[in-house]
């Protein structure tokens, strides 16, 4: 395994101390970028959201419950499951963990508030983080939230609790730490990871960095890539480093947690033919704001002309999925969509935040999108794709060929073009500066 413990990191680039997160995207209905955190007390792993829409730490601790069977808000259903031994962190096993002390949060996911996580209880303790690729972060002193209960908001009409839905066992929010007066910011509640490394003295600034390196050969193979936390590893992209603008806290519609730009302009690009996709941008408050969230699984646009989009990408709605709100599909085997990704893709081009620069074009190839295989598209041939048209969410795809950079001080944000780093790479640190340039 490729050590990356944070003493040596600090001494390649002692001006600059940085924490180096490493990064799986996996095949999957429920995969986002993820890292993997080692137990302190045995080899077992748990794969943790590494979620830029969030900014909390929780884990689930020993006999939490799921809850699931009725779809209103905050409703109790009949059907309870305990989470399995490979989803829970016990700290009572641990040397270094220290006394759990108390905490009462409940941290809420999701449309509409579709998975509420109750914690009640917080803990200290040194985790190690790991990737596929063989890169290992050892992170002393961790703050992590203890959760006992999840509801989720999915209707059980018959009441036979079968099967049980999936959710995450580890959430890791990435998110800018907030404490304001503002009744539109909603404070950080935490434990906050990035707030933790800060008040520890292991970063010098809220400044973080994320990227994935090279597709690997296969599409249900695991991309590997990078959260760097406290600095920018200038070799990891092509092309300029744009600054965007963010969207202010009043303009954002359903709060402000997380990292939003402007929607950008759609073009989709086929054996050099290019075609613009409208985008209606009446609606400031609505149709112009889109958020940057690893932790959501796809990519989403809207309001854009639906028609269009459908025509030239070659996308399909699946009849036993009848809404475009729903992932689409590419209507024939996940093997015929174009391996030359510069032969099919979609051009997101970002205004950048000078108004006298060019803009920021990022191209996802359509195979960047097949992430999973949905049983409805299975039985009729047809690839699910990681793409709906509801809202705008720059999701976990979108992470595989955007370089994304942010500083949170100075509420800038700032992408490239990704996915080229070779793979293994991990962090250059002779690159790696310590604000976007």
């Amino acid at each position: 395994m490729k050590a990356n413990l944070l003493l040596s990191a600090g001494a390649a680039s002692a001006a600059i101390p940085t924490v180096h997160m490493p990064l799986n995207l996996k095949y999957g209905a429920d995969k986002k970028v993820s890292t993997q955190v080692k137990l302190p007390y045995s080899d077992n792993t748990i794969e943790v959201c590494y979620d830029l829409g969030s900014s909390d730490f929780w884990m689930f601790r020993p006999n939490a419950i799921q809850n699931w069977g009725k779809n209103c808000l905050s409703c109790q259903g009949l059907c309870n499951v305990t989470v399995p031994d490979a989803g829970v962190y016990d700290p009572s096993k641990s040397t270094s963990a220290t006394k759990v002390g108390p905490w009462d949060e409940l941290y809420a996911y999701g449309g509409g508030l579709s998975k509420g996580y109750r914690a009640n209880g917080v803990v200290n303790d040194t985790f190690t983080f790991t990737n596929d690729a063989g890169y290992s972060t050892v992170v002393p002193d961790v703050q992590v939230a203890l959760a006992f209960y999840l509801q989720q908001r999915i209707l059980d009409p018959k009441g036979e609790c079968n099967p049980v839905p999936k959710y995450d066992y580890s959430i890791m929010g990435m998110s800018p730490y907030y404490r304001s007066s503002n009744s539109s910011i909603e404070n950080t509640a935490g434990p906050a990871f990035r707030h933790n490394l800060l008040e520890q003295g292991l970063v010098e600034n809220t400044v973080q960095s994320l990227w994935f390196e090279k597709a690997p050969p296969k599409i249900e193979d695991t991309w590997t890539g990078s959260g760097l936390q406290g600095g920018i590893d200038l070799s990891k992209f092509t092309g300029p480093l744009v600054k965007v603008p963010t969207v202010p806290a009043t303009d954002i519609a359903y709060g402000a947690v997380g990292y939003y730009t402007y929607q950008p302009n759609l073009t989709f690009v086929q054996d050099g033919a290019n075609t613009v996709i409208p985008v209606d941008r009446s609606d400031t408050v609505i149709s112009n704001q889109c958020v940057i969230d690893s932790g959501a699984t796809s990519d989403g646009f809207a309001p854009i002309d639906q028609d269009l989009f459908l025509n030239v990408t070659g996308l399909r709605v699946n009849p036993k999925r009848p809404y475009p709100g729903q992932l689409l599909s590419w209507p024939a085997p996940c093997d015929t969509i174009p391996t030359d990704g510069e032969k099919a893709f979609l051009q997101y081009s970002f205004a950048a935040l000078d108004p006298s620069a060019a803009p920021i074009e990022i191209n996802m190839p359509l195979r960047s999108y097949a992430r999973q295989q949905d049983p409805v598209d299975a039985e009729i041939g047809w690839c699910t794709m990681n793409i709906y048209l509801g809202s705008c969410m720059l999701g976990s795809p979108f992470s595989t060929r955007a370089f994304f950079a942010a500083d949170d001080a100075r509420l800038e944000l700032a992408l490239a073009k990704g996915g080229v780093a070779e793979q293994g790479s991990g962090v250059d640190h002779a690159h790696v500066v310590d604000r976007i340039p």
